[in-house]
């Protein structure tokens, strides 16, 4: 039999978390890795991004060389692309290097996965993008709609008790009314009822429109919602039952004056038994064709495990669209299809290598880390609890997932985890557009305030009076308005001695903790055209460029504690404590790896993300890709010690 690798990627994965949950005994399968595979933690790519580093963990390359700096890369002077577009990056992947020695490799909703010159191997949904309303496989994002006005607090359940949260980012739609007009009405013990929703597609947008009818199935009130495309009882897609999730539906929508086939489910959420008022949820409408590489998998996968549905966030959660259990039901129904996916490929197709990218715990650290760790300013004891039961949940949601890919691992399988980086709770903001702006670095144009909340565009710069200035992104390098010579090294020089030199007053810290001119910025992984004139990186527990979460810093100024605490990746220095880690992680087992093993990084280092490709091409017997510049970790293997005798 041939070998067999399962990376499964789960972004934001924290490996001291874990461990937490595994001591209390709710993790087996991560229990089961812990003592037959090997548990580490990684470095990460700097910056310590998404689109950075999965694309390091797919070419061993480092950030220089592949090029993902940043979340939009710049082709050429004045062209940028999404950095999950597959021409973001310049490296070599690890399917490439498969498929060079006759293997095939499978790459799913991964970021920068298409294009990448895959002839033989697999691509679904080689884009990846973790943002809500940001991929092209999608018709519609998900949305909520209610009977009740928007904003308003509707403090009941089925049985009239239970408050329900503020309904926020959702839809209104008619008020429940006799049902009217329509033929071929179910059988209900009450009169039925109906209403109207709209589908509005992001590109062209085309209304989708479908007719709701509701129904009393039981006789103890409205318990179920039917979903039709017209006024006929027998012209129904769906249809959604009390507190419970709609089965699949493919259908055609209008997609910029075509009829494209797409998925879609529903779940009922509230539902008053006198149909005084209703809340629907609606996924994501997601492709049903197309979304693959090659052409006809889309259908194959489909008939095996259920439609693909793309993004699965937290965003129906933080919105009010749903609870956080209807949330987490979405990413597990995606993070299982992910494994079922997995298994078939590699254990039916022909596939020897299995990578994906699935987000739910980076969208959860965003939100909710802050409130769980006591190194953030803002931890609430009295709130810990609740919000640590959050994290369970979805962590056995994870093992889960490590569960599903052992079930059909035989003994040539190799079962491991990814994550690109964790999350460390906020403690101090920096807002560096402002520290530049006011430094005398950068200068505006009449009328172009928004520096106050780190939003300076570069077409808003007064380019006469700018000595030095940050691109239109979330930045960590400066690039400087002068032409090497006299005047480009004088800027320089003041540059490097300001950032340097800046001190946070109230808490007597220097915000950066390592500014280096480009010469020297290997020393963070960075070179090539994509890396500015200095680079710099935040000291533990800054960060800086999510003005739109943490809303601004008190008192004002250009550091200082955020009006609202988050938890944050990024340009600063991997951060841990006892709960939460901003490192990745590589957790593998299989033959001929140790078992229990976890390196000392005390004594020998991190196994760095770009190291994890070349590890994995040493277990295929294969040459790296091309442009890989990480090492294998060779102290993984049964018969190599770390330490020499």
């Amino acid at each position: 039999m041939s070998k067999k690798v399962i990376a499964y990627g789960m972004d934001g994965f924290i490996t001291p978390m874990m461990k937490h949950f595994v001591k209390e005994g709710v993790l087996p399968n991560f229990e089961r890795m812990m003592k037959e595979g090997t548990v580490n933690q990684t470095l990460p790519s700097f910056p310590v991004w998404t689109p950075t580093n999965w694309a390091t963990l797919s070419t061993g390359a480092h950030t220089g060389t592949h090029g993902v700096t940043r979340w939009r890369v710049e082709l050429a002077p004045g062209e940028r692309v999404n950095s999950f577009d597959g021409r973001a990056n310049r490296a070599d992947r690890i399917w490439n290097a498969l498929e060079r020695d006759g293997m095939k490799g499978v790459a799913l909703h991964y970021p920068a996965a298409h294009p990448s010159r895959v002839e033989k191997g697999y691509v679904i949904d080689g884009f990846g993008h973790p943002g809500h309303a940001s991929t092209d496989y999608e018709i519609a994002a998900c949305q909520a709609y209610t009977t009740a006005e928007v904003g308003a607090t509707v403090e009941m359940d089925h049985d009239g008790t239970a408050p329900r949260t503020k309904q926020r980012s959702v839809a209104t739609i008619p008020a429940l009314s006799p049902a009217s007009e329509w033929s071929n009405l179910p059988d209900s013990h009450a009169p039925p009822l109906e209403s109207r929703i709209e589908v509005v597609s992001r590109v062209g947008g085309d209304v989708n429109g479908f007719e709701l009818l509701v129904i009393d199935r039981g006789g103890n009130g409205y318990d179920t919602v039917l979903v039709c495309r017209s006024k006929d009882g027998t012209d129904t897609i769906t249809e959604a039952k009390w507190a419970g999730w709609s089965e699949w539906a493919i259908e055609p929508f209008q997609i910029d004056g075509d009829a494209q086939r797409a998925s879609v489910r529903f779940k009922l959420l509230e539902l008053a038994p006198d149909g005084t008022h209703l809340k629907l949820y609606r996924t994501q409408v997601t492709y049903a064709d197309g979304f693959t590489l090659p052409d006809g998998l889309d259908g194959e996968l489909i008939d095996l495990f259920g439609p693909y549905q793309e993004h699965a966030s937290m965003t129906p959660y933080t919105s009010g669209m749903t609870d956080y259990e209807t949330a987490l039901e979405e990413c597990e129904y995606q993070g299982l299809w992910f494994a079922n996916v997995a298994n078939h490929m590699l254990h039916d197709r022909d596939a020897s290598f299995f990578i994906c990218h699935w987000h739910l715990f980076d969208y959860l650290n965003h939100i909710h880390l802050n409130d769980v760790d006591p190194v953030c300013p803002g931890y609430d004891a009295d709130t810990a609890a609740e919000a640590m039961d959050l994290f369970r949940k979805a962590y056995i949601v994870g093992d889960r997932i490590m569960g599903r890919l052992w079930e059909r691992a035989d003994p040539d399988t190799y079962v491991g985890m990814l994550a690109d980086h964790g999350a460390s709770p906020d403690v101090r903001i920096a807002n560096i557009r402002k520290f530049l702006y006011d430094s005398g670095f950068t200068a505006l144009k009449d009328g172009h305030d928004q520096v106050e909340v780190d939003q300076v565009l570069e077409k808003n710069i007064d380019w006469d009076n700018t000595k030095a200035y940050l691109k239109d992104d979330k930045g960590f390098d400066i690039w400087i308005n002068a032409k090497p010579g006299p005047v480009f090294d004088e800027i320089e020089r003041a540059l490097l001695l300001a950032l340097r030199t800046w001190v946070d007053e109230e808490v007597g810290r220097t915000p950066v903790a390592i500014a280096l001119p480009n010469r020297d910025a290997y020393l963070l992984g960075q070179w090539g055209d994509q890396c500015g004139d200095v680079v710099f990186a935040w000291d533990h527990g800054y960060v800086s460029g999510y003005y739109g979460q943490w809303k601004g810093i008190i008192g004002g100024g250009s550091v200082g504690a955020p009006e609202v605490f988050g938890a944050h990746h990024g340009g600063f220095i991997p951060t841990q404590s006892d709960i939460s880690s901003s490192y990745g992680s590589f957790y593998l087992a299989g033959p001929g790896l140790k078992q229990g093993y976890e390196r000392d990084t005390t004594r020998f280092g991190y196994i760095h993300a770009a190291d994890v490709v070349p590890t994995i091409c040493h277990i295929f017997g294969i040459q790296p890709p091309s442009q890989s510049q990480g090492a294998i970790a060779h102290d993984l293997f049964e018969g190599i010690d770390q330490e020499r005798d």
